[in-house]
């Protein structure tokens, strides 16, 4: 059973460090490179396509990553999809950035890039490498997106506590922190993964 692990807007792999390398069968994905997508959906097309995602699969999405994660479980019939301070909804996602994403456009994000890659963190580098086009795209497309119904497959939700850009949901375990758990919180993240499809991979490993 191989997992799948998407990063948020902006990022990459790279944000996955440490102990999130000792899930087993793990592929960490990137965003496609020159991405067309103008949606979601679009978007979860190209990542199937690019890492070869078949059923039986985990996938994992932190942020952006859950969302297209969550469009990957429509058209692919997963064991299990995981959220990291994710949203299954897009009225999940903070009610001032719903108010303020139409102005997407105007932000000078080239700016904001070039910034923050000057400071010392590995998310501000990945941030300033990353397409400005594909941020402004998803930003729109996140505020367009129809959601995923619970019944489409099993889901887990892990979540910040004090994230203030998706609330945490009800339905979500909690930890002590904020938007970027997957980061600050990767141990506790991992042992979550780790409790929530022990059992499956033990299934799988003996199948």
């Amino acid at each position: 059973m191989v997992t799948y692990v998407l990063p948020g807007m902006g990022a990459d792999q790279r944000m996955y460090a440490g102990a999130w390398h000792r899930l087993p069968q793990v592929r960490f994905l990137d965003w496609p490179k020159e991405s067309t997508a103008s949606s979601l959906a679009e978007l979860a097309v190209e990542v199937i396509a690019m890492a070869g995602i078949e059923d039986g699969a985990v996938v994992v999405g932190s942020s952006l990553g859950g969302m297209v994660a969550a469009e990957i479980a429509k058209r692919r019939s997963l064991q299990r999809l995981i959220l990291v301070g994710s949203a299954l909804q897009k009225e999940e996602v903070s009610a001032l950035l719903r108010l303020l994403h139409p102005l997407v456009g105007l932000a000078p994000l080239s700016f904001v890039q070039r910034a923050g890659g000057k400071l010392p963190s590995e998310l501000c580098t990945m941030f300033s490498e990353a397409d400005a086009a594909f941020i402004r795209n998803m930003c729109r497309a996140v505020f367009a997106w129809e959601g995923l119904d619970h019944a489409n497959v099993p889901v887990s939700r892990i979540h910040g506590r004090f994230d203030r850009v998706i609330p945490p949901p009800k339905d979500a375990t909690l930890l002590d922190g904020g938007h970027l758990i997957a980061m600050t919180h990767a141990d506790a993240c991992v042992e979550f993964i780790e409790r929530e499809l022990g059992a499956r991979w033990d299934e799988g490993c003996r199948a």
